[in-house]
C-alpha cells in the first residue's frame, strides 16, 4: 500500500524546505540595525529619545492635580508620542492612596502647558 520509507523521506524533505525558507527570511542583526537607523519609530527607546517627557516629580505633581489628591503615588514606565493629542503617553503604576497595598497599571497622557505639566489618565 504505502511505502513507509518514501513517506518519511517526503516528510523530512518538507521539513527541511520549511526551515530553510524560514531562515532565509529571518533578518540578521545588521539588517535590523539598518532598519532601526533608517526608521527610528521602529524602536521605542530611540523614538522616545526625542520626546519631551516629564521628570518623575513633574509627572507625580500633574497626576496628583488631575486626581485631586496629595496622597497619589506614581511610577513612570515607557513613554511614546500621544496618538490622541499633544504630548506623550506613558505606562504607569499608581496608587491613589499611600495606605493602599496594591498598585494599579494604567496609561497617562502628559502635555506641557503654560501652567506646567497636565495629566489625563487614559486607562
Amino acid at each position: 500500500m504505502f511505502n513507509a520509507g518514501a513517506l518519511i523521506m517526503a516528510a523530512a524533505s518538507g521539513t527541511l524546505v520549511g526551515i530553510d525558507g524560514t531562515l532565509a527570511l529571518y533578518p540578521t542583526r545588521h539588517q535590523l540595525s539598518a532598519a532601526i537607523a533608517s526608521e527610528p519609530a521602529l524602536c521605542a527607546q530611540l523614538a522616545a529619545a526625542g520626546l519631551e517627557i516629564p521628570s518623575p516629580a513633574e509627572a507625580l505633581e500633574a497626576f496628583r492635580q488631575a486626581k485631586n489628591t496629595d496622597q497619589a503615588m506614581l511610577r513612570l514606565g515607557e513613554c511614546s508620542k500621544n496618538t490622541m493629542g499633544p504630548g506623550v503617553q506613558c505606562t504607569v503604576k499608581y496608587k491613589l492612596r499611600t495606605a493602599w497595598k496594591d498598585e494599579g497599571d494604567g496609561v497617562v497622557a502628559f502635555s506641557r502647558g503654560r501652567d506646567g505639566w497636565q495629566a489625563v489618565q487614559l486607562q
